[in-house]
This record gives structure tokens, sequence and C-alpha cells, in this order.
């Protein structure tokens, strides 16, 4: 079977892993050539729902989904901020209205 049609991306791998309840999940580690595997598996289920692949040959890792878990092996997701600065100007105020927000904590 060609598993290239379930490969994501890392940043959807850690969504999807954010939302497993993993005292209901199993994980199976073991190499094979030049790559580690890692795959989550479903106790209750025994469904094979996903694996990370480290090729230590490529120093790249892929990532593959294929199946969900049932509602029950779910939690509720939590949000995750994501911030893109593209310039210098940009870095510096994000960091400044960090440590402004900071100085008015200790203010309270």
């Amino acid at each position: 079977m060609d598993n290239n049609i379930y490969e994501v991306e890392r940043e959807d791998y850690k969504a999807f892993l954010g939302q497993l309840n993993f005292s209901m999940m199993d994980h199976e580690e073991y190499s094979l050539e030049d790559c580690e595997f890692v795959k989550i598996i479903s106790k209750k289920t025994g469904k094979h729902l996903c694996t990370r692949v480290a090729d230590n040959k490529e120093q790249k890792e892929h990532y593959f989904i294929f199946e969900y878990p049932d509602s029950d092996e779910r939690i509720e997701p939590k949000p995750v901020w994501k911030i893109n600065l593209n310039t210098k100007e940009e870095v510096q105020g994000f960091f400044n209205a960090l440590s402004q927000l900071q100085k008015e904590e200790k203010n309270d």
C-alpha cells in the first residue's frame, strides 16, 4: 500500500496528537534500516491511528494519519496561537508588547 496519501505536515500531526486521549492509546517504537518508527494504536479498537517516521539517513521526519479515533478516545483540542513575524520591526514590536503586559501584571 502506498502510504504517501496519508502523509501530513508536522503541524497537522501535532494537532491530531493533541486531540488523543493517551490513556486510551498504546504506542509501538521500533527501528528498521535507517528509520525509527513510532506508531499510535487505539487500545479499544486496535486501529493503527498514526505514525511518525524519523529517517536518519535523510535527516527528515515524515508524519502519517491513517484513521481517526472513536469520539470517546478524543479530548477537546486546546487552542494554539500561531504568530508569524517576518521583519525585525515586527519581532521588536511583539517583544515590546509582551514586556508591557508583564509590567502591567506586576503592577496589578
